[in-house]
């Protein structure tokens, strides 16, 4: 089990890469690849709160079978130390695909299927407008982006960035079930995970602030004049399952994580017994540990066109 000094976010989103690419809903990813395919030999793309370059990692290796010959990548997170990791496992991963890679104002990827180039941009999405000025894209790309904000807000300040007919792609937004098997206690169990969605950002005023807990629905719901019309969605659920007693990769620290980011949010909740809490906590770790928990989280794909 990891001390708690030893958490760290970009690990957790390097860790969760293989738990994403599971649960990527195979419809909804098939017809951003096509219809993007379709707008020329050259894809211009916004990503933003793009973590450490999972997306931009899929998105190329979609297109190099294409009739695609250029992507140009615009890439935005609000931490740096994100950005950072990213341009470095980018690096790597172009390297080890047989790209040539140039470090300069962009990122240049040369001599494979495609030419690529990443811009890295570290600030906040309702900025973008004001510094790319009048640049536009042919798709804006966020992942598990859109729970933490309001979704209306977000998607106003980031439609002048989308070209006509431009693409929503907005994959992996958490909608509202939450699950840890096998059970400790099943009215504790529930009361844990009852509490840890309440504790997400905007329950309870979902119309004034975060989506949270049901950022997916939420965007099945924004109207045409804010998002564009809805093409396809599908659900896109985590199911972490452990395999001859562990887990692949690196999940049994996906897990650990999740299992912080409860505690984080809980730890001295009024409706929980602090001790209860603890010895909840300690048994699902030992089975993260014993290479027995099955996590579940339930969420959905987006695709929307713009106008």
């Amino acid at each position: 089990m990891p001390e708690p000094e030893t958490y760290s976010y970009p690990r957790y989103l390097n860790a969760k890469k293989s738990v994403d690419a599971r649960a990527l809903n195979r419809r909804i990813w098939t017809q951003f690849v096509d219809r993007l395919s379709s707008r020329g030999p050259l894809i211009e793309i916004l990503e933003v709160g793009g973590g450490v370059g999972a997306t931009v990692q899929r998105i190329v290796e979609g297109l190099e079978d294409a009739s695609v010959k250029q992507v140009h990548f615009t890439f935005v997170d609000l931490e740096a130390a994100n950005v950072e990791a990213a341009q470095d496992t980018l690096r790597q991963w172009a390297t080890r695909r047989g790209y040539a890679v140039d470090d300069g104002e962009r990122q240049t990827w040369a001599g494979g299927p495609l030419d690529v180039s990443v811009r890295f941009i570290t600030g906040d999405l309702f900025d973008l407008t004001d510094e790319l000025e009048d640049e536009t894209f042919d798709a804006v790309v966020a992942q598990a982006v859109l729970d933490l904000l309001h979704i209306p807000a977000a998607l106003r300040a980031l439609r002048p960035l989308l070209r006509p007919g431009g693409l929503w792609y907005l994959p992996i937004h958490f909608d509202g079930v939450t699950a840890f098997e096998p059970p400790v206690e099943a009215a504790l169990d529930a009361r844990i995970e009852r509490l840890y969605h309440e504790s997400m950002p905007g329950v309870g005023d979902e119309e004034a602030g975060p989506a949270g807990m049901h950022a997916g629905r939420r965007l099945l719901t924004c109207r045409p004049d804010v998002g564009g019309p809805l093409l396809d969605a599908g659900s896109s659920d985590w199911v972490v399952l452990p395999r001859g007693g562990g887990y692949p990769g690196d999940e049994a620290y996906f897990l650990h994580h999740i299992l912080h980011f409860v505690e984080d949010e809980l730890s001295g909740h009024p409706e929980l017994d602090r001790s209860a809490f603890t010895d909840w906590l300690q048994a699902r770790r030992q089975q993260i540990d014993d290479g027995e928990l099955i996590y579940i989280a339930h969420q959905l794909d987006v695709l929307a066109r713009s106008p």
